[in-house]
This record gives structure tokens, sequence and C-alpha cells, in this order.
């Protein structure tokens, strides 16, 4: 053992077992465990109420089980995260930090920063990986060039040979003593008071902590997985034996590596948190209206299954993955929604609000990625209501206006006899809203926006003020610093397998590895006046577990190259206090539909 005085900075491994960090400070000396909590860092990602609940209590476990092995968690609330470091260091005369990885933009730029500037002070930085199965800077394809489709990608990693990392922390820590500025968890204000009596709902549900996962991954293993392929999807295998088995074990893995493939894309394309991968979406007409961004939020669209999806996600902070699919394909196709503000409505209130995870689904829903939904691919909610909640028990839960809607209708009641409405108590307008849109006009509208794409794109390219690769590569304007680039070099630090920064590539002299092209044939086609789109409700393999998470000041869309604006009312950063309830509350007290269930 021996004597270094190491900070171990816990982020979002809120965890004794599987941290690296922990356990490579736990091996050379005393150990100083600290939580800072910087409401400056989150920005416009500033975590919703849910999000904030499960920190706390995460918070709270993880110092539990500090303490039983000799230490405790040091919880810091402050406005730098780079002078809480150095208190910390001062007061206990740190030798090192180290710290496990993060991939997001904002992360990169945050950690690589303090990284500098610890160095600079004359404390080493060591950081790991605790969160991936491969680092985003160890998977290219054969030409060097980062994947830009999941299957590739994920082929490759099957194929790669993992390192085995030892990350058991000792039996017992040696906490480095020091005196700091120290914050008890209530004064972190993770959680308004305004805020407790909802969010003690969620403890009936959901136990947060490490040691609560783990037991339920084992239980998941043990008693599940076998058969996790068919009741995923309601999926009915001939042969329930062993093929089975593989295929749910396949499935799983596959949804181990979109996790995965999540980080990946913010590391190597870290302009995905605000543009799209394709560069022609970046020409996409959305429609800014903050009327339907609102009806779309409150469950009010008139869809009976995407409205038993939204007040679902209201009122737990959480929906199966299937309609996060539903929900979201009906905001970017249905209503032309911004992506963008779809995927900040799913931060804003996911109980497993996760930043990358959100922004591949999104992107992946809108057709913004070349193995993504086809752009022109527009599922009929009513069709999806009666192939996965075929007798509207999911429904009639979370729409009790609609409880008494046989199984016929209860998934279009805007087609069902008056006779039937009247006896089951529905008023179409009046207790539940009429369809926000027809759906055949709803595809020709997107036809139409498709047609104004490309004309904006060949407007742009004919003018020459953009470039003619598919995939964007706009990183040079983002709010990512030089140091990101490869020539220059990282600050020294004391391990070969310290956090990376993305390589980016010139796109004239780098293109992309995969495009998603149009044909003129096809475009033709189109301009012909074919405007007969896809009406295939099948299910992909992505489409089973992307769009999370793990969820929003002007109404337009932000011309800043670096951030985006939604309505006013959804901006959880122009007031990190504000209460989504109260916002709700507020906007439908002024509106003749009444007020979101649950």
């Amino acid at each position: 053992m021996g004597r270094s005085k190491t900070i171990v900075w816990f982020r979002r491994d809120l965890r004794i077992e599987d941290n690296p960090a922990l356990a490579a400070a736990a091996r050379e000396g005393s150990v100083f465990p600290v939580y800072i909590w910087c409401p400056k860092d989150e920005g416009q990602f500033y975590p919703g109420r849910v999000s904030r609940w499960w920190l706390k209590q995460s918070l709270a476990q993880l110092d539990n089980s500090l303490k039983s092995l000799g230490a405790e968690l040091v919880l810091i609330k402050t406005d730098s995260t780079l002078e809480a470091l150095l208190e910390c260091a001062n007061a206990i005369q740190a030798t090192k930090v180290v710290f496990n990885h993060l991939y997001d933009p904002v992360s990169l730029v945050r950690d690589h920063s303090i990284k500098e500037k610890l160095v600079e002070h004359g404390i080493k930085v060591q950081s790991y990986n605790g969160d991936l199965l491969f680092e985003p800077w160890n998977i290219y394809d054969e030409s060097g060039h980062a994947f830009t489709a999941f299957d590739p990608f994920w082929n490759k990693c099957l194929h790669m040979q993992m390192q085995a990392i030892s990350s058991i922390p000792s039996c017992q820590l040696i906490l480095a003593e020091g005196k700091v500025g120290k914050s008890s968890i209530e004064q972190l204000g993770l959680e308004d008071e305004s805020e407790k009596s909802s969010n003690a709902l969620l403890g009936r549900a959901w136990c947060p902590g490490w040691s609560k996962t783990d037991k339920a991954l084992t239980e998941f293993v043990e008693h599940h997985l076998l058969h996790y392929s068919k009741n995923r999807l309601k999926i009915l295998w001939a042969n329930e034996g062993n093929s089975a088995g593989e295929e749910s074990v396949t499935l799983f893995l596959r949804a181990i590596g979109l996790r995965e493939y999540s980080r990946y894309l913010c590391f190597n394309f870290p302009f995905t948190l605000e543009k799209p991968l394709l560069g022609n979406l970046t020409y996409f007409p959305w429609e800014t209206d903050p009327a339907n961004f609102k009806a779309w939020r409150q469950g009010r669209t008139g869809y009976p299954l995407v409205d038993a999806g939204m007040r679902e996600l209201w009122a737990t902070g959480w929906i199966h993955n299937k309609i996060r699919v539903i929900v979201s394909s009906f905001a970017v196709k249905m209503l032309l929604i911004p992506w963008r503000w779809g995927m900040k409505y799913f931060w804003d209130t996911l109980l497993d609000a996760d930043l990358e995870s959100d922004i591949l689904g999104w992107q992946y829903i809108s057709g913004c990625l070349p193995d993504g939904h086809k752009l022109e691919r527009l599922d009929d909610p009513a069709i999806h209501g009666a192939k996965f909640d075929p007798e509207g028990e999911y429904v009639r839960q979370w729409l009790p206006e609609l409880a008494r809607m046989p199984a016929e209708w209860i998934h279009h009641p805007w087609n069902a006899p008056f006779t039937v409405l009247r006896a089951s108590g529905v008023e179409l307008g009046e207790n539940y809203p009429k369809p926000i849109i027809d759906i055949d006009m709803a595809r020709q509208q997107l036809t139409e926006a498709i047609f104004k794409m490309w004309e904006n794109e060949a407007a742009s390219k004919g003018s020459g003020s953009e470039g003619g690769h598919e995939v964007v590569d706009e990183s040079e304007n983002l709010a990512i610093p030089k140091v990101f680039l490869k020539d220059k070099a990282p600050p020294a630090t004391s391990s070969s397998n310290d956090q990376k920064v993305p390589t980016l590539h010139h796109p004239q002299s780098d293109p992309p590895s995969r495009k998603r092209l149009k044909c003129m044939a096809e475009i033709n086609q189109k301009q012909n006046g074919s405007q007969n789109l896809s009406k295939d409700t099948g299910v992909s393999g992505i489409d089973r577990e992307v769009s999370s998470t793990a969820e929003s000041s002007c109404m337009r869309q932000s011309s800043s190259t670096y951030s985006f604006s939604v309505p006013q009312q959804c901006s959880s950063s122009s007031n990190m206090r504000c209460s989504w309830q109260d916002q709700l509350d507020m906007e439908t007290s002024s509106s003749k539909d009444g007020a979101m269930g649950g």
C-alpha cells in the first residue's frame, strides 16, 4: 500500500463495485471521495425533476456504502468544479485526481479543461473506462474512419478482444483527512419542497442506488433473460429451447451495443448534440409550432396510444422503449416537431434520462442517421395500437376518459359510431380531443417537407455555401476547443489509458465511411407525383431499443451553432428550478381541453 492521497471524483459512476477509478485509488493509498454539484456546468441540460430525485437517492446510498468501508462521500455545491477540486486537493495535500470517463461533448470540454488546469497546479490526473466495453477511440473501420452505422460498429465490437481489468476495491478504504466546505445532501438543492410530494410516489415504484441495480441485474439474468426475446416484442418462437435463449442473449447484447454506440457517436461526432449526422436533414423545414408541441407533451393529440404514452411519461418518468419510439415518431413525422425539442423534453422528464441515448434515439427516428428510419416512413398510431395493445388495456390505464370504449374502437375513437361514443361517455372535442391532424394530411405534409428539404439543399449547394458530403462535420463551428484536434497533444498524465479527445477530420480529405444518398431515379420518381409513402408498421431491429434514454427561449429554431431553443415554457435552463407540473398546470388552466391526466 502506497502513501498516495487521491481525490476520487464521482460523476455518473455512483457505485462501489466495478468502479476502476475508486479501485485504483484504493490500491495506491488513501482516498478522498467527492461528488461536486455544479448547476452551471449542466447548462441547458440541467436534469429534470425525476432524474434529480434518482441522483439524490443514489448519492445517499453511495455515502452509506463508503461509510461501511471506512470512508465517506464529500458533497460540494459550487459554481466552479475546478475551484472545488483545487480546494479538496489543498485540504488533503492530494497528489492525484482520478475519475471515470464521460463521452458527451459538454463533459468532454469540461473534463479536458479541468485536467489541463490540475496538471498546471502539479496534480496528476488519471482517468478510466468505467462505462463502456470498448473506448470509442479504439473502434474504427479498415480505413481508419469512424463508423456511422450501428451494425458494422457492433460487429467490429463483437470480434474485439476484451481486456480484463480488476475493479474490485479494497474491503476497507483509508480516508484522506482534510477540511473542506462540505454540503449536506439537502443543501445540494436536488429536490425542491414543492417536488417532494410528487417524488414520494416515485419511491413506491423505483429503487435507486447501485446495490439494488446489481440485484436487479442478477435477477434478470437468472430468471428473465431466457424469455427476453419473446417478451420484448411479444414474438412467438417455434422452438422454445436453446434457440430462443440464444436469440434472447443476442437481443440483450444488442441493447447493450446500442448504448455503446450512443457514446461512440457523441464522441466521434460531437456536433450530433445539435446537428443531424446526415447533412441533408439540416435543410428539413421543421414546424416550430408551440401549440402542437404542447398538445404532444400533455397527451392531447387525439391519438390514444400516443396520448397514453405521454401521460405515463409525465406521471412516472418512464415509458417502454416501444412507446418511446411511437411517441417520438409521431412528434417528428406527424407533427414535424424538431427532433431536438423532443430530445430535450425526454431529457427533462425521463427517470432514466441519458443524453447520448436520447441523441441516438431521436436522430434515428427522425431519419438523421444513415441506418435510421427512412425519412418518408410514417407509421399510423392506430395500427400500432391494434398491434401492441389489442385489448386497449394500456390506453384505458392512462386515459380514463376512454375507459369504457370497446377494444374495437379504442385506438381510433373518431371512427366509432355516435351510439358507441355516447354509451362510452366520450365526447370528442370535449372530454377527449379530436385528432390533432389527419393521418393522410400528415403524410402529405411530410411528403411536401421532404421535397422542400431537397430543394433547400440543392439551392444551398448551387450557391456554393455548403459542401457536398452527406455526413455533416461542423466541428469547427462548435464550442469544442482546438485541443480536441489531432495536431495538439493533451497534457501529460500518468496513464496510457487516459481520456482521449475526438480526432476531427477535414470533410474534403476524409469522406465518411457510410452515406445514404438518394439516387436521381428515386428523386425523379418522387417529383413525378408519387406520394404513396410507406405505411409499413413493422419494427426494425434498432426500434426495439433506441429512442430514449435516458427527454426543452424563443419560438423559433436557434441560429446558434452550439445551443438550441424551444418554446420558452419548456426551457429548463432559463429557470432551473421551474417545476414542469407548475408549468403544465398554468398552461392547462387556460385550456378548455382540461389538464393532462396523472
